[in-house]
């Protein structure tokens, strides 16, 4: 049974991929979906999608869709939106309709996204594509801090400038986005010193003695105590 819906799905699918151009558009919707920031596009037969959205947890993207009748939906997704790799090499992507698994044409693929044509029967109205390797949306924001700024913080470490000056320089680097900060609550607005425990971080990151994670943990302080206000 299970060899006879599958081959059934392979003949929808290549049959729907012969018929011109022409003599699909009446029936077809295309659109784009936007996932995480990345725009989803989909050409969709005899149906309408609904909505599509991932779920890293278990390194799917799940499609919603109404169908009248049998086809296929064209779907274009991002690489760093989902994607299936082994040892770095494109491997295929597991593919189940209405929770049975289905086959699917890869009909074009760049450095950028894949493109599936999926086959569906009329009434079916969910697709999961899953991969290997997916979005999370949950991930802490990677820090990244550009060498030459650690020059600011030794000259502190050194006494070279003075704690306004190393506070306001490091205030322009958060505003202009040189600076990658994860959320912090800023705290009210304060008086006091800077530790200094806080510059001799400043000085130990200089030398390459701590990593940016410390460093950064330091200016997270001034900001949670209100020393520092971005």
């Amino acid at each position: 049974m299970a060899e006879k819906t599958t081959l059934c799905f392979l003949g929808i699918l290549f049959t729907i991929l012969l018929i011109p151009i022409s003599s699909q558009s009446s029936f077809a919707e295309s659109g784009t979906i936007v996932v995480d920031s990345l725009n989803v596009d989909y050409t969709i037969e005899n149906g309408i999608v609904e909505s599509i959205f991932l779920d890293p947890d278990f390194i799917e993207l799940i499609v919603t869709m109404d169908t009248t009748s049998d086809g296929t939906i064209e779907i274009t997704i991002p690489r760093a939106l989902l994607d299936a790799k082994f040892e770095s090499v494109d491997d295929i992507f597991f593919i189940l309709v209405d929770g049975f698994e289905t086959d699917y044409v890869e009909i074009e693929s760049s450095s950028d996204s894949r493109t599936l044509v999926i086959p569906f029967f009329g009434g079916d109205s969910t697709v999961d594509i899953i991969g290997t390797d997916a979005l999370n949306p949950f991930a802490e924001p990677e820090i990244e801090i550009p060498s030459w700024i650690k020059n600011n913080a030794g000259w502190w470490a050194d006494d070279q400038i003075d704690d306004t000056a190393f506070v306001q320089g490091i205030q322009f680097l958060i505003n202009e986005g040189i600076m990658n900060i994860p959320p912090t609550e800023s705290g009210e607005s304060s008086e006091g010193e800077i530790p200094s425990w806080i510059k001799n971080n400043a000085g130990w990151w200089a030398d390459d003695q701590i990593d940016d994670e410390t460093f950064v943990s330091g200016i997270q302080y001034l900001i949670t105590t209100g020393i520092l206000q971005v």
